[in-house]
């Protein structure tokens, strides 16, 4: 069932944050929970709408008489009073505890989840809440709810896919006639596995290789109407503004934990991988937080997180207790157990020719 809604006090107005972000208390197995909130408070295109209440403004106008919560009004609400709170603060993930179901309705209190596939369950729920309210903003407008400044507010409503959305491209082609088979999939994040690889570079040079099918995997080629031998390809047809990325470390449902370091550097460049060569040739990415992940076990263990600020100041989160880092630091995380488990990264430009 989900929460009704409650009456929310409101943020206290925004102060200029010149020192660390807030801690957030563990209250019972919410490390994976404040590890993902605070990257996502610090994922700039998403703090910067959260801050001016955007989704919550438009949703009480769209849904003036809704009697449970939104997904993305829970979320907005937490992550404007991150942003807002006194440097030293300490705060309470308690809200989003409480509407834990809004976003993952199989997740339960006081039980260790799993950060990305609880971040992949917050974004997937802010876009469904998006969603919900572009279907509805024709009818609040012509009703007179919203005015037409909201009518028009056609991409507030797709925030989550316009900053986490990307495409891959996956392409089959015959080496015999050159014919290419095609197929676009929208993307949320990409998922790397690790196993033969000392670093994410390494790794995304796996997932991007080209595969020969041939012998008995020949491919059934609709113009040479036979079996070819062909070339099977991945590609980044759109790239998205923030690219998060999850480093596979654990080997299916028994398998151990892949403990060794895995490099990585805080600027990252896709163009090799992008399909349309001329567009977005020099589409680079830069760090800005990383989850972490220590332990044994997918079920067990500690999550943590790094995230950088505005003045390009890294900070280590640890559900309260938070502390100056450095990139040094992130970039080397770690040689033993405590690993990197997700990274996010944000497009610094684009060189268009």
């Amino acid at each position: 069932m989900a929460p009704t809604a409650e009456l929310l006090a409101p943020p206290p107005p925004r102060r200029p944050r010149s020192g660390p972000p807030p801690g957030l208390k563990n209250i019972g197995n919410t490390c994976y929970l404040n590890s993902v909130l605070q990257c996502l408070a610090s994922t700039p295109p998403l703090a910067n709408f959260c801050l001016s209440s955007r989704h919550s403004n438009l949703c009480k106008k769209v849904f003036p008489n809704k009697d449970k919560e939104c997904a993305f009004c829970v979320l907005e609400w937490q992550i404007a009073r991150l942003l807002r709170a006194e440097a030293g603060a300490v705060d309470s993930p308690g809200k989003i505890i409480r509407c834990l179901p809004l976003f993952a309705e199989h997740f339960r209190r006081g039980r260790q989840e799993d950060a990305h596939e609880f971040l992949r369950y917050v974004i997937d729920a802010c876009h469904m809440a998006c969603l919900r309210i572009r279907k509805r903003l024709p009818a609040a407008s012509a009703n007179g709810d919203c005015g037409p400044e909201e009518g028009r507010g056609l991409g507030a409503c797709m925030l989550m896919r316009e900053t986490f959305g990307g495409a891959l491209l996956s392409q089959v082609k015959c080496l015999v006639c050159k014919g290419e088979s095609n197929k676009t999939d929208e993307i949320m994040d990409i998922s790397l596995d690790l196993l033969g690889t000392s670093s994410v570079g390494d790794a995304l040079a796996c997932f991007f290789r080209p595969e020969i099918l041939e012998g008995a995997n020949k491919y059934s080629c609709a113009r040479c109407k036979k079996l070819t031998s062909a070339r099977k390809q991945m590609f980044v047809a759109k790239a998205p503004k923030v690219l998060v990325i999850q480093l596979k470390r654990f080997e299916g449902i028994n398998g151990g934990k892949i403990n060794r370091n895995i490099e990585f550097k805080e600027g990252l460049v896709l163009s090799n991988f992008m399909y349309n060569k001329t567009q977005d040739s020099q589409t680079v990415y830069n760090l800005f937080g990383s989850i972490v992940h220590s332990g044994f076990s997918p079920d067990s263990g500690h999550y943590y997180a790094y995230v950088k600020d505005a003045f390009g100041r890294w900070y280590c989160c640890n559900d309260s207790h938070v502390s100056l880092s450095s990139s040094q630091e992130v970039l080397s995380e770690k040689l033993n157990l405590p690993t990197p488990m997700e990274m996010a990264y944000q497009v610094l430009h684009v060189v268009r020719p």
